[in-house]
């Protein structure tokens, strides 16, 4: 009986999904409010199945242990309380955006706790205290104005957390972790949201030549910085958001153009200085040549997604703990292994609806600031997505990206939260815009008649 309803999860878990993505973008078309809150609600009952269906799976399978199930109902709770909080707090947020994040949430709780209980306790932990923070996130954007002014506070903090970073230890060969006591905290998740910021701010005052050069000056001491630290992720992260905010912000090609010419002739340049940069190429082009070392990682990740099949070898059926660091670089490669290519597929695609939704509440944006952190902490959580799943597939050079919502961090998820906070408290913000608006030209109508 047991071997049978394993069997049928995977078909399960598939499925489920697919009926979760394609509701999901059908409510992002959608126009008729109506018709979007029966979207809501059979986002939510997808999730919940997928979540339920997890926690079961994992029960039978450690020997029906009962933290299994308490950890799930105080996910149930959390993932419950997300969702009606933020529509009393916020009704005019984007559920869809809501939904999506505590989706991949709870594929992120399941795929952890197999791999780690403990692990997942404590992102669990992490993000429980996260969210009650984000819960006055969109509240503060809305009453506080002078966020688009404080350019250089952002900046400055940015680079001394950075710095900071660069004379720390060095985790995985690389200055990642700042810690204090028992703490330990990833400056780098957070630098990315101070940029955004620093960098939008700067914009909102002009963008005259001068400005420009002064902007691309220090945010090209971030990227520096970043190299030097070994986080190649990162910084290339930080170039690719500022490249795309800069031509948001002018609608010049010719510095869009000369942006990510003045990268590729940097890419060569530090290829040729920094030898990790080399080595990870190296990787990347042939892991199979060090696959007892350096590639080994990289050959087993290829090992899991190729063995992965349209439906998976079926959740706790496959071998994922065989990849190094897999709840954290290679958490896709897992999901591929046990899940399947659809649901994989379609994992993406949930991340790419969200990508169109930011973009689509930057457009809706009229102030450049707002307009500008929008796009930039869009573009930032659609190229990590990137290259956490091209890494992972080896598409490109493993960055050491995490997935959002997803992988194993607490930083990550923190970060994540954050940027979806933002996010939601711009477009609360535009909506409440509208209200007024529509409330004034009514009103004006009515005096004319």
């Amino acid at each position: 009986m047991r071997i049978v309803l394993l069997e049928l999860s995977k078909y399960g878990f598939a499925f489920l999904i697919m009926f979760y993505t394609a509701v999901s973008y059908y409510g992002a078309a959608c126009k008729n409010e109506s018709r979007k809150r029966v979207t809501y609600v059979l986002q939510n009952v997808f999730m919940f199945s997928i979540h339920i269906l997890g926690y079961f799976i994992l029960y039978i399978n450690n020997s029906e242990d009962i933290n299994y199930l308490i950890l799930y109902f105080a996910q149930l709770i959390y993932l419950f309380m997300v969702v009606t909080v933020f529509d009393i707090l916020y009704p005019k947020a984007s559920r869809l955006l809501i939904n999506n994040m505590c989706m991949l949430m709870s594929i992120g709780f399941i795929m952890n706790a197999r791999l780690d209980y403990n692990k997942c306790m404590k992102q669990f932990i992490i993000a429980c205290a996260s969210t009650i923070l984000c819960f006055f996130i969109p509240w503060l954007i809305k009453k506080v104005k002078s966020f688009r002014n404080m350019g250089w506070v952002y900046c400055a903090v940015g680079l001394a957390l950075l710095i900071g970073v660069l004379f720390s230890s060095r985790v995985y060969g690389a200055n990642l972790v700042l810690s204090v006591g028992p703490v330990s905290v990833q400056p780098g998740e957070f630098v990315k949201i101070l940029f955004v910021m620093f960098v939008a701010s700067m914009f909102n005052k002009s963008v005259n030549f001068k400005q420009v050069a002064i902007t691309t000056a220090m945010s090209a001491i971030h990227v520096i910085v970043l190299v030097l630290s070994k986080d190649l992720g990162a910084a290339l992260i930080f170039f690719i958001v500022y490249v795309c905010m800069l031509y948001v912000a002018t609608r010049r090609l010719d510095y869009m153009i000369a942006g990510l010419g003045a990268g590729a002739v940097a890419s060569v340049a530090a290829y040729n200085v920094f030898g990790h940069i080399r080595q990870r190429v190296a990787i990347w082009k042939n892991p199979w040549a060090t696959i007892d070392s350096s590639g080994y990682q990289i050959c087993q990740s290829m090992f899991s997604i190729g063995m992965g099949s349209w439906f998976g070898f079926g959740l706790c059926q496959g071998m994922p703990k065989k990849i190094p660091v897999v709840e954290k670089d290679f958490i896709f490669s897992a999901i591929v292994e046990e899940f399947g290519v659809i649901f994989a597929v379609c994992l993406i695609m949930i991340c790419l609806n969200n990508l169109i939704l930011m973009m689509n509440i930057a457009s809706r944006c009229k102030t450049v600031f707002y307009r500008l952190v929008a796009v930039g902490l869009g573009v930032t959580y659609g190229f990590q997505v990137f290259l956490t799943v091209g890494g992972a597939m080896k598409m490109i050079p493993m960055t050491g990206v995490t997935l959002p919502f997803v992988s194993y961090g607490g930083s990550s998820m923190l970060s994540s939260l954050v940027i979806f906070a933002i996010i939601n408290g711009m477009y609360n913000m535009r909506q409440d815009e509208v209200g007024v608006n529509e409330k004034t030209g009514k009103a004006k109508k009515e005096k004319g008649k």
